[in-house]
């Protein structure tokens, strides 16, 4: 396991991190974390990809983990989205310096789903396939309006800052389907040593800026269509059948139909029943990571 600093976008200083095996090097995973939290957290996925030959890697998001700005709240600030698109280029160049003859795979969980799901509309090439967890599809007239909304609290409260109506309109949304709620973030996982865990990260910021939030929807309102994808990209589309986020597997099934109806010819499609929306923290978690491993293997 490997800290370093890596020089992303306009010389962007952003800490990330690289799990290394110690046997032959056989493919790289350059993962592109969730809202709120940190590369730490994928640390469990690295140690049971690296008997495989598989090196993991990734940075914490700009306005998250180890970076500056408010412990409390992700703010990506403006123009962040752009320039996190930026930095996982740079990134994917950094990996492919160092390791020339493996092949690259992206994972994107939550929000770097939609990260990634954008990133293969601009540079689809070079990619040996994508494991998107955590994602959704939802109708583009429903995101105008919550984008709307999002540009006045932006006004309001600045693109960093948050407000009550940021935090209903997101994760109190999220947690009200989990009533009666032990925590804040009951929709994350029902795993409850898992969700404490969470809470008492020091890294994780628990709350989302009314800025990020409105790049988000404006995001996942870009990245309904698949059409801009290499059409034989292999794709491991992860859900869990309890996440809100996927609107309880109704979202994950039309962004799965709409691969489908793109073109894309390689897709692995596995729901997890009474998981929520973090795979990786949940009861199912060794099964979510015998899942990727095996279909890494199979790719490679």
């Amino acid at each position: 396991m490997e800290y370093f600093t890596f020089s992303g976008y306009e010389g962007k200083l952003l800490p990330a991190v690289l799990w290394r095996p110690e046997g032959d090097l056989k493919a790289v995973l350059q993962v592109t974390h969730g809202m709120t939290e940190h590369m730490g957290r994928y640390e469990k996925l690295a140690q049971y990809l690296a008997p495989m030959g598989i090196a993991v890697a990734g940075f914490d998001l700009r306005g998250h983990g180890k970076n500056e700005g408010d412990p409390h709240v992700a703010a990506m600030g403006e123009g962040g989205w752009a320039a996190s698109l930026e930095d996982m280029r740079l990134f994917f160049l950094e990996l492919r310096r160092q390791f020339p003859e493996a092949p690259h795979y992206m994972l994107g969980f939550s929000l770097g789903s939609f990260l990634l799901r954008e990133y293969l509309s601009k540079w689809p090439e070079n990619i040996a396939g994508a494991v998107i967890m955590g994602t959704g599809h939802q109708p583009g007239w429903l995101l105008s309006i919550l984008i709307g909304i999002l540009g006045g609290q932006v006004k309001k409260a600045g693109a960093d800052g948050t407000t009550d109506l940021v935090r209903q309109l997101s994760f109190g949304t999220y947690n009200a389907r989990f009533k009666p709620n032990r925590t804040s973030a009951d929709w994350l996982c029902a795993n409850d040593e898992a969700l404490d865990a969470y809470l008492a990260d020091p890294l994780v910021r628990q709350e989302i800026s009314a800025g990020l939030f409105r790049d988000l929807l404006s995001a996942m309102k870009r990245t309904v269509s698949c059409a801009g994808w290499k059409k034989a990209l292999p794709v491991l589309l992860l859900a869990g059948q309890e996440d809100p986020v996927g609107d309880f597997g109704k979202g994950a099934c039309r962004f799965h139909d709409r691969m489908r109806r793109d073109g894309l010819r390689d897709i692995t499609f596995q729901f997890f029943p009474e998981a929520r929306h973090d795979l990786l923290h949940e009861a199912c978690a060794e099964q979510v990571c015998h899942c990727i491993a095996d279909w890494l293997e199979g790719k490679h």
